[in-house]
């Protein structure tokens, strides 16, 4: 028989979780902890005596307190005991990451749904303020009933809005707004959704997918035409209800591959001696630069996320046309490269031209073949307001803010204005919200691979601040990573999509040692200098002394301790537990949620919902979202940018540069950023990376 253990606890630890918007309840709360054993134990916390006080907020980093109160993880991706039993049977990482992916509502993390609906039907007077809107709204917001809303994703998708002088490139926030918005438009009879070349992640793809397939719940039309036709644009296309493509499509369904460049040996040939120093056994961004063929610990990790990509699409495309996981990998096996192949197959619809396409949508809304087919395309559309189409969401107010690109200090030439993360305009929408009493909670939408630790930090304490006042969960998309996690971990909870590259918790401090490239082409610099260490900063002319050497391991080794404690205090976990997970390893994001780096798996979506549940506003409840980091790029900023993205050095720079931004500067900075190669898995890796390197190297000099 079963024993009952019960604990009573005086003094609960600290955590980040907020109950009631606070750190500590006011009311006896009961609690029920699972345990390995058969006897459950019931844990009762009781309010702190009187002369205790909550820990002021301008402290809210201290050493953990032992004992240590485990985060409850998503349902949707704790793994059965079967699991763990298989996985160390065969280490089947495919098997438990499909079993970790599968979807599932928590109770403490709702699944999506209080944001984003498919409209009710609606009653006569709805209906009639519904016309009212339409027909008062401008010129260019009108749009003719029965119109196909065209869109064409191709190319980069950014995470954050674009402006007037910027919007060439697909924002992801209008493109999923515009699915939104047509599900529940009268006027929009379907989508026409043309899918080309796609360099963004998964994570993008997981959430505009998403919509795709909410959509289809309005009852309306998607169909797809491909003529690029890879693995991220089928992933996408097989959630239409119609998919078609010309016989001269760019056929490319062969599996998956992930490449790795190292530098050293051409950094060797021109006289430059890189000097790294990185803490955790799998943070290799240093490795690009110091090696010349791949680590051990790397290929580990590189073959895992590999598997994961593969697993999770064949699954998703076995659950969209409805074939066996079997068949669809003897496919990819086959070298398949006739279109008519895929339609023999059933992975596309029919071999239909762009022209065809058109005549097959104006049978769908009605249309004889002589009549001009009624379209919208997508910038037009992105212009409808939510207000025209009643879709205002209710009295509470939950805020959006969202991050992308690398995060810097300040701004330069090589990071001009919406490219990168500044603290100091992130700080200050914090702090709008923070002071703002309409926001009931606040989601941090999270799109970079890292970057400066210092600037890392001053944003990390910023959102913990902002969590003592009210929920913040942190959305991430393709990447959240190294310094993009360290903004994460201080909300009250965290939710990535299943393939959003995250964690990465680890630093690196690199320069380049320029003594034989000058002494090759003939330059000097004298330095004269006064104190042991005042030439640390600007020692790229020589080898670093040995006192030097020891001070930048010291400094590497400092910055990665606290960011693991700091990640360890965040996540309620010990500092051995985070140790084991942490070490600069890149891990997906249903293994993240696996290890308790994430809480759940989901989109802006089911952000929003959480962060519902969290405001104790109820499920059902509609809301109003508000995006905040809207764009206001100025024509002088467009005018910089163009120069930059002319000269070829933005991506680059920042890509293989150890200081991000300083590239053969003699100055190095502490990094707290993911690997170049692993930025590569969404698609970031330049072609031309080598070509480009030359190029730049030759205009240093």
């Amino acid at each position: 028989m079963a024993q009952l253990q019960i604990k009573i606890n005086l003094n609960p630890p600290p955590t980040n979780r907020l109950v009631n918007n606070n750190h500590y309840s006011t009311t006896p709360m009961l609690l029920c902890r699972r345990r390995r054993t058969s006897a459950p134990a019931l844990l009762l916390h009781l309010p702190r005596p009187a002369a205790a006080t909550p820990p002021s907020p301008h402290h809210l980093f201290s050493p953990p307190v032992k004992p240590y109160r485990k985060r409850r993880v998503d349902s949707a991706v704790r793994d059965p005991p079967e699991v763990a039993e298989e996985s160390s049977e065969n280490g089947s990482a495919a098997v438990r990451f499909r079993k970790a992916a599968a979807a599932a509502a928590g109770e403490e993390y709702p699944a999506d749904g209080g944001a984003f609906g498919v409209r009710k039907e609606l009653g006569r007077w709805d209906g009639f303020l519904l016309k009212l809107r339409m027909l008062i709204a401008p010129p260019w917001q009108r749009v003719a009933h029965g119109s196909v809303l065209c869109m064409h994703l191709r190319g980069e998708i950014s995470d954050t809005a674009k402006g007037r002088f910027l919007g060439a490139e697909l924002a992801l926030p209008q493109v999923c707004e515009n699915f939104a918005k047509a599900a529940n438009d009268p006027r929009i009879a379907g989508i026409y959704l043309k899918i080309d070349g796609l360099e963004c992640g998964w994570g993008k793809l997981d959430e505009i997918r998403r919509h795709i397939l909410d959509f289809r719940k309005s009852g309306k039309f998607v169909v797809g035409y491909m003529s690029f036709l890879k693995e991220k644009e089928y992933y996408l296309g097989c959630a239409c209800d119609e998919l078609y493509a010309p016989s001269f499509a760019h056929f490319s369904l062969y599996g998956f591959a992930l490449t790795s460049v190292f530098l050293r040996g051409v950094l060797e040939k021109m006289g430059i001696e890189p000097v790294y120093q990185r803490i955790g056994k799998y943070k290799k961004a240093g490795d690009q630069m110091m090696r010349k063929t791949i680590a051990e610990p790397h290929l580990e990790v590189l073959t895992l996320l590999l598997e994961n990509i593969h697993e999770n699409w064949v699954a998703t495309v076995s659950s969209s046309t409805g074939k066996k996981r079997e068949d669809i990998e003897e496919f990819l096996n086959e070298g398949a490269y006739r279109m008519e192949r895929l339609k023999e197959e059933g992975f596309i619809t029919d071999v239909f031209y762009e022209d065809q396409v058109m005549e097959l949508l104006k049978k769908k809304v009605g249309l004889q073949e002589d009549k001009i087919l009624p379209t919208v395309d997508y910038r037009k559309y992105s212009r409808v307001k939510n207000w025209t189409l009643g879709l205002n969401g209710g009295k509470d107010e939950i805020a959006v803010i969202r991050t992308s690109g690398l995060i810097v200090n300040s701004w330069s030439l090589l990071n001009f204005p919406g490219s990168g993360i500044i603290p100091a305009d992130v700080i200050k929408q914090i702090r709008l919200v923070r002071d703002s009493k309409k926001y009931k909670a606040v989601v941090i939408r999270i799109d970079s691979a890292g970057g400066d630790a210092l600037a890392s930090d001053l944003i990390w304490r910023e959102v913990r601040l902002l969590a003592t006042k009210k929920p913040v969960i942190a959305s991430m998309s393709d990447t959240a990573a190294s310094g993009g996690y360290y903004i994460a971990m201080g909300s009250t909870a965290i939710v990535a999509e299943k393939l959003t590259l995250t964690s990465s918790v680890g630093v690196i401090q690199g320069r380049f040692n320029l003594a034989e490239l000058h002494r090759r082409i003939g330059y000097h610099k004298h330095v004269v200098s006064k104190g042991k260490y005042s030439e640390f900063n600007i020692a790229g002319h020589r080898p670093l002394r040995p006192e030097e050497s020891e001070l930048h391991e010291n400094i590497t080794k400092h910055v990665y301790k606290e960011f693991r404690d700091k990640a360890a205090f965040s996540r309620s976990m010990s500092v051995e537990e985070m140790e084991k997970v942490a070490q600069g390893r890149i891990w997906h994001g249903a293994d993240a949620v696996s290890c308790g780096l994430v809480d759940a798996i989901g989109g802006v979506s089911r952000a929003v919902a959480i962060a519902k549940r969290k405001a104790n506003i109820p499920d059902d409840k509609p809301v109003k979202v508000v995006e905040l980091s809207r764009p206001n790029s100025s024509l002088p900023e467009m005018i910089m940018a163009l120069g930059t993205v002319m000269a070829g050095l933005g991506k680059t720079a920042q890509a293989i540069s150890p200081a991000g931004l300083k590239f053969f500067d003699d100055d190095g900075g502490v990094e707290a950023r993911m690997d170049f190669d692993f930025q590569s898995l969404d698609g970031a890796s330049d072609p031309n990376l080598m070509l480009t390197l030359m190029k730049c190297f030759l205009g240093s000099i």
